[in-house]
């Protein structure tokens, strides 16, 4: 998965010579963290609220290009999506400037972009519902986890619960819980389940 397909491409940006006051408005009107600084189609660097904030309550009101970070840390949109979320976690960063290889800049990438991203790779985007399973002593698990896929359109994930290895939990896309509940009975497993 790359970085090119969970971006906000195009993003909005600002010069450095906008005032610290009107920036910070228009990063409050679009619910923004963060901004691009781009001059001449170049990005020179990023601006964070807090900044702007910042400067503000120091007095005046400052130029973009006196408070911002320059020379910010970036990635490239080919980059891989995990390689982002290390850059990002390592750096403490809210959102890295995407550029090209041609160092242009053409997206940012957001701490809630890398979340979603997660979501798509566990499969978790499709809304899965959670399976709870108490297993009796005589149980077999991969009869269990049978009947579960036959009846499922996907298992996402399965695991146990920390404190009782009796009880496990399953994420299933679109099961048939009338068809499963009927295979366990026939299978004689007696198990009971909740979905939440």
């Amino acid at each position: 998965m790359l970085v090119k397909d969970f971006m906000t491409a195009e993003p909005i940006t600002v010069s450095p010579g906008d005032d610290a006051e009107s920036t910070l408005d228009l990063m409050r009107g679009l619910n923004f963290r963060q901004c691009p600084v781009v001059e001449g189609g170049n990005l020179v660097g990023i601006v964070t609220d807090r900044n702007l904030r910042t400067a503000l309550a120091a007095g005046g009101n400052p130029a973009v290009k006196d408070i911002m970070a320059a020379n910010p840390v970036t990635i490239l949109d080919y980059a891989s999506i995990e390689g982002a979320a290390e850059i990002i976690r390592s750096g403490k960063f809210n959102a890295l400037p995407v550029v090209n290889n041609r160092n242009e800049l053409v997206g940012i990438l957001t701490v809630t972009d890398l979340l979603d991203a997660l979501l798509k790779m566990m499969g978790f985007h499709e809304k899965p519902v959670r399976l709870e399973v108490r297993m009796q002593d005589e149980t077999n698990m991969f009869d269990i986890l049978h009947a579960i896929q036959q009846n499922s359109e996907k298992v996402l994930s399965f695991s146990a619960a920390p404190e009782d290895r009796k009880h496990y939990y399953f994420w299933v896309v679109k099961c048939n819980f009338g068809e499963l509940e009927k295979a366990l009975r026939q299978e004689n497993i007696q198990i009971s389940t909740v979905v939440s």
